[in-house]
């Protein structure tokens, strides 16, 4: 009888460890998030008592949110509404980009040949992660401008490439400065127009105006940077 090598003790585990990150993401969404749900606006009104230096705590949520594959636009979302666009950019760009570093590292380590075999079976990852040399800083600041790959993903696929690690990181950050700042943005004019919608403010025509006119100014501005960075990405790729 033939006997099969036995498999190395990592080898063994990393199945467990992703069905027990799967299972995290399960009881997270069940038990934490589902029953917020109903009483968000008063959990916005109540965390607006709280010093608005709990908003760098409340960002952190971005770290189990990327190694989970879990979309953090949630985490920007309530601390815009909460807190504005100050504090919440900074801590936003802190916590999503000490986010990206735990997924990167994760990609590389613990969970690489399960993110390789994802990868084998998409194309698209396929020649983003064929394209990543050690020292692609410049593609890595395009692809975090464009969403031609998901953010999390991202992460995770820049892992199992031969990138180095401060290059990923600087890409990282400045690729998703202007993102961040124009999401924020956005968001924090929608807070400031919320008041008025829900007749807790009397309106006020140029007041209403101005506030839609940064919305609007503000989603121009993401569609066209997003446009040249996609344009620089095809070019690069090809």
């Amino acid at each position: 009888s033939t006997v099969l090598p036995r498999q190395p003790m990592r080898e063994r585990w990393r199945p467990l460890l992703a069905a027990a990150l799967a299972l995290a993401a399960v009881a997270l969404l069940v038990f934490v998030l589902r029953p917020l749900w109903p009483r968000l606006g008063e959990l916005v009104e109540q965390a607006r008592a709280l010093d608005p230096a709990w908003v760098f705590l409340v960002a952190l949520l971005y770290l189990p949110f990327c190694a989970l594959l879990l979309p953090g636009s949630w985490v920007t979302i309530f601390c815009c509404l909460v807190w504005g666009f100050w504090p919440t950019f900074p801590a936003i760009v802190l916590a999503s980009n000490l986010g990206a570093a735990l997924a990167f590292v994760l990609g590389r380590t613990l969970l690489g040949a399960r993110v390789l075999a994802w990868c084998a079976a998409r194309p698209k990852f396929a020649a983003v992660q064929q394209a990543i040399g050690a020292e692609s800083f410049r593609l890595v600041f395009l692809l975090r401008l464009t969403p031609l790959v998901p953010f999390n993903a991202l992460n995770y696929l820049l892992g199992v490439t031969p990138l180095r690690f401060r290059p990923y990181a600087l890409g990282t950050f400045l690729g998703m400065l202007p993102g961040t700042a124009l999401n924020c943005y956005t968001l924090a004019s929608v807070r400031d127009l919320a008041p008025i919608l829900s007749g807790k403010l009397p309106p006020d025509p140029l007041g209403v105006a101005g506030i839609v006119a940064r919305i609007a100014l503000t989603l121009v501005a993401t569609v066209l940077v997003t446009r040249r960075a996609r344009a620089a990405l095809a070019g690069t790729l090809s």
